[in-house]
Parts: structure tokens; sequence; C-alpha cells
């Protein structure tokens, strides 16, 4: 099982990311390589996402959820695709109930797909593959991983995504999964370009489920959560 191979120290051996020295972050710029968020969303429950909340220090990018605020980076409008690898190199913030660090998911809203990585509060490590299912956007696939406490954890998280064939999900450069369309609820699949996304967020909001996440106790105004980005690298396949 991954379980027992994955150790999530950050001593392993693979070459290193570029970082993020080169990005720069602008607002609203969607033709941009990346690109803050800025807006609200109902999972949110008040906790919008704000550009303030991510920076780019030493090289590596921060996303902080601070009280009333959560952050989120896309990549800009030129970066999708149907044939490729996503890999990052992420450290984990303290994991609180109601907490989500997704340091790496992709994404096609138009075509109701998406595959993740997302760690929920204190559960652990969900993968999954989400595909259009009567024109609802519909989760097909799923597997928890790493279970329990994450917090501080380091990680390689790889994702290869071949649309409409296949999606292989790594950690710290071991294959933990992989799902085609015979694995999947009623074979739907994602097959559309998708483009890449990192998140940190609270689950706050009255559409969410606490049994999924757990539930979200307010922080002091002075505290924060931070994951960071070390470094990240797109490979076209």
């Amino acid at each position: 099982m991954a379980e027992s191979v994955v150790a999530g120290s950050g001593d392993f051996t693979l070459d290193k990311l570029p970082d993020w020295s080169a990005v720069k972050l602008q607002v609203w710029k969607y033709n941009n390589p990346f690109v803050p968020s800025q807006w609200s969303e109902a999972k949110l429950g008040g906790y919008d996402w704000k550009a303030d909340n991510i920076k780019i220090v030493d090289g590596a990018l921060q996303l902080t959820v601070s009280e009333k605020a959560s952050a989120e980076l896309m990549s800009g409008s030129n970066s999708t695709s149907a044939s490729a690898k996503w890999e990052v190199d992420v450290t984990l913030p303290t994991m609180k109930p109601g907490l989500i660090a997704a340091p790496l998911w992709i994404f096609n809203k138009k075509a109701n797909e998406e595959v993740d990585f997302e760690i929920v509060g204190t559960r652990g490590l969900q993968l999954t593959v989400w595909a259009d299912v009567d024109n609802q956007h519909k989760a097909v696939w799923v597997k928890w991983i790493l279970l329990g406490d994450l917090s501080g954890k380091q990680y390689r998280l790889g994702l290869q995504y071949e649309g409409g064939k296949r999606v292989t999900f790594f950690i710290d450069g071991i294959e933990v999964a992989v799902v085609t369309p015979a694995d999947t609820a009623g074979g739907a699949f994602p097959n559309k370009p998708m483009q890449p996304y990192f998140d940190l967020w609270v689950a706050a909001g009255a559409i969410m489920d606490p049994r999924w996440a757990g539930k979200w106790e307010p922080m002091a105004a002075s505290d924060k959560l931070v994951m960071t980005l070390h470094g990240y690298r797109r490979t076209d396949i």
C-alpha cells in the first residue's frame, strides 16, 4: 500500500523543481501564466479568495488562510492541456478540521471535468476524478490515502493526465494510483484540456457537509496557516 512506502518526510531523492522566482502575480490578468483569485464562492462561507494571501518569498509560493480569507492561484488561460504531467513540491500547513489544502488540481469548468489532490482537514489525502455525467459535475472515482493528520508534511506530488485515457497520481516519485475509464462510475472520464490550480481554503459554507472535512472553528485575527509550494513543473507528454 502507498501508505507504507511514502514517508512524507521531505528526504526523497528527486530532481529539484523550478522555483517561482520568475513568476509575476497580477490579479485579473488571465493571459499571464499565473493569476491569483479574488472573488467569493458559496463553499467558502465568507472566507473568500484574496490575492493578498498569495506571495512569493525567496522563490517559494506561499498560500495563506487567515481569518476570513482563503488563497487560490490559477494558471493562465493559455496553459490548458489534455496531455501533460504537473508536479509540485509542497510543505503542508498545520491542518485543522474544515481546512482544505489542494496543492495541485486540474480543472475545465465548461466541461465539468476535474482531477484533485486534496488534503481534507485532519482526515488525510483524497484523490478524486470528476467528469460530466448528464451535464453535471460528478465524482466518478475517489481514493483516500495517507490517512490522518498530515500537518507540516512535505511531498512531491505529480499528476499525469492523458485525456480520455488515463490519470496517474504520483507521491514522492512513486505511482500511487492509475485511473482509466474502466475504473470509473459508468465509464465517465475527463477528456478535455485542463489547467492547474493551487488552493488553500476553508470549507465553511452552508453547502459543505462537515462530515467531509470537519467543522471549521474561527481563528484569532493574528493567526495564519501557510502552505508552501517550493517548486512547480509542467511537462507535455
